[in-house]
């Protein structure tokens, strides 16, 4: 049981490493850095946009102080906007610009590029049976933090 835990462990590496390997080039061709996050912000403003910061944050697994560096690094590179939250004067409000929006409509269709190749192959129940597994193992690791 040890030498298969180590195994998936292995895997579960390899698969992020892999995956980083073909999308990185891509985001570097966009002007984005990967490691800060920006794709999966734009991502997320795509689907949920003109939204605060802290519920960008959750959407994105972030805390808010790293959101909030990426926000500006996303922001001076004129792809998203921050305005005023009108109820809130401590809050403001994150939307994409126009350019922002066609480099996020770019994201989300090599994120479905990428999705199709990891899935290729699998059946239904197989996806079905990967995805109860990772969600067992996010649950353990979210306990583990608390």
């Amino acid at each position: 049981m040890i030498e298969r835990k180590s195994e998936i462990r292995e895997m579960l590496f390899r698969l992020d490493l892999l995956r980083k390997k073909l999308l990185q080039p891509f985001f570097l061709s966009l002007g984005l850095s990967i490691g800060q996050g920006q794709p999966r912000i734009l991502n997320h403003l795509l689907i949920k946009d003109d939204i605060t910061q802290k519920e960008l944050a959750d959407l994105c697994d972030m805390d808010v102080t790293t959101i909030s560096r990426t926000i500006d690094k996303l922001e001076e590179a004129e792809l998203l906007e921050r305005k005023r939250h009108p109820e809130c004067r401590r809050s403001y409000r994150i939307r994409l610009t126009e350019e922002g929006r066609k480099k996020a409509l770019q994201i989300k269709e090599r994120f479905e590029l990428i999705d199709d190749k990891i899935w290729e192959g699998f059946e239904e129940e197989e996806m079905e049976e990967v995805l109860r597994g990772l969600k067992k193992i996010c649950k353990n690791l979210e306990e583990k933090e608390e």
